[in-house]
């Protein structure tokens, strides 16, 4: 233990004697575990903790693989025979957020992206409404009606939450 204390000493005299070094020495290991730490925080919140859905473990996204690889995408019809003819899937859904984004008009005119889901795309996913509804059936049809679920963020943003929206004809413009 005693030479311990002599190194410890030694270690000091040192750093005193020579403080442009002892500068950088502390300013790698600090840098070394900041960037330690980031990394863990982001591995933590993307892979090692569950996803908040329920039955996440359950969930799954069939993709076509080709010869550029694979990418999460069905036509319409095999999205149907999906939900009407197999019995390995207790609920399908299908969602689409590569496609054009609306122009909301009045006061002040956004232009906002929107995602194209099926009416089985909220309950697989857990996601309850404060206000209104989801999808029905019905307009899963083609030509099923022009319905909307607005996100929370959004309905404060264009309508100040006021839940007479509800039913009401949001002004939209042309697609983009």
């Amino acid at each position: 233990m005693n030479d311990f204390w002599k190194d410890v000493k030694h270690a000091i005299h040192l750093f005193i004697k020579s403080p442009a070094f002892t500068i950088a020495a502390v300013s790698a290991l600090a840098l070394g575990i900041g960037a330690n730490t980031a990394i863990f925080t982001v591995v933590n919140a993307v892979l090692l903790k569950p996803l908040t859905y329920p039955d996440a473990d359950r969930i799954v996204e069939i993709e076509l693989s080709g010869p550029r690889g694979n990418a999460p995408v069905a036509s319409i019809p095999k999205f149907h025979v999906y939900l009407q003819q197999t019995s390995i899937f207790k609920e399908v859904a299908a969602y689409d957020f590569a496609g054009p984004g609306f122009n909301i008009t009045g006061d002040r005119p956004e232009q906002i992206h929107g995602i194209h889901v099926s009416e089985s795309y909220f309950g697989i996913f857990g996601a309850s409404v404060m206000l209104g509804r989801t999808f029905t059936q019905q307009e899963d049809l083609p030509n099923g009606g022009k319905v909307v679920v607005l996100s929370y963020d959004l309905c404060q943003r264009k309508v100040g939450g006021n839940p007479k929206v509800i039913g009401s004809v949001l002004p939209l413009g042309a697609r983009v």
